[in-house]
C-alpha cells in the first residue's frame, strides 16, 4: 500500500511540474504553419514545383522537377513572425541560393495571409525585390 502512495506521488508530482513549466497551454501554431505551393513569384522550369515548409519556426523550400524528382534548388532556416513583419534567416541553402549570399542573412519580408494563400514581398539583403505567392496544400 505504502508504494502505490509513493508512486502516485511521484506521478501527481510530475504532472504538477509538467503543467507548471508550460502554463497548460498548447504550443500555439503559427498561421504560416503548413505546407505550401509556389503559384507566382519565382519564374520555374515548365513541369517544376516549388513547396515550402513552415513549422515550428523553421522553413524549408525545394523546388524540384515533378516529372523527374531532379531537385533544382533548396534551402531553409528559421523564421519570427510579428504581426505582417515576416523574417526569414537563411540557415543553409543549395549552391543556386547561396551564391546569392543569402546564408547567414535575414530576409524581410511582409506577409499577409487570406485563407489558404500566403503572400510574401520585400527585397532580399541582396537588394533584389522578391515577391511570391503560394497556395496552401495540407
Amino acid at each position: 500500500m505504502e508504494k502505490v502512495v509513493l508512486i502516485s506521488a511521484i506521478v501527481l508530482a510530475g504532472v504538477v511540474l509538467a503543467r507548471s513549466q508550460t502554463n497548460g497551454s498548447p504550443v500555439k501554431k503559427s498561421q504560416l504553419d503548413g505546407t505550401w505551393e509556389l503559384v507566382s513569384g519565382q519564374p520555374l522550369p515548365k513541369g517544376a514545383r516549388d513547396v515550402k515548409i513552415i513549422s515550428g519556426g523553421h522553413f524549408i523550400f525545394v523546388a524540384y522537377h515533378a516529372e523527374n524528382g531532379k531537385p533544382l534548388y533548396t534551402g531553409g532556416g528559421t523564421y519570427t513572425l510579428n504581426g505582417s513583419s515576416y523574417t526569414e534567416h537563411m540557415d543553409f541553402a543549395s549552391d543556386e541560393i547561396s551564391g546569392a549570399s543569402l546564408v547567414g542573412k535575414d530576409q524581410k519580408f511582409t506577409a499577409k495571409v487570406d485563407g489558404d494563400t500566403f503572400t510574401q514581398s520585400g527585397t532580399l539583403s541582396t537588394g533584389k525585390a522578391l515577391s511570391e505567392t503560394w497556395k496552401r496544400i495540407n
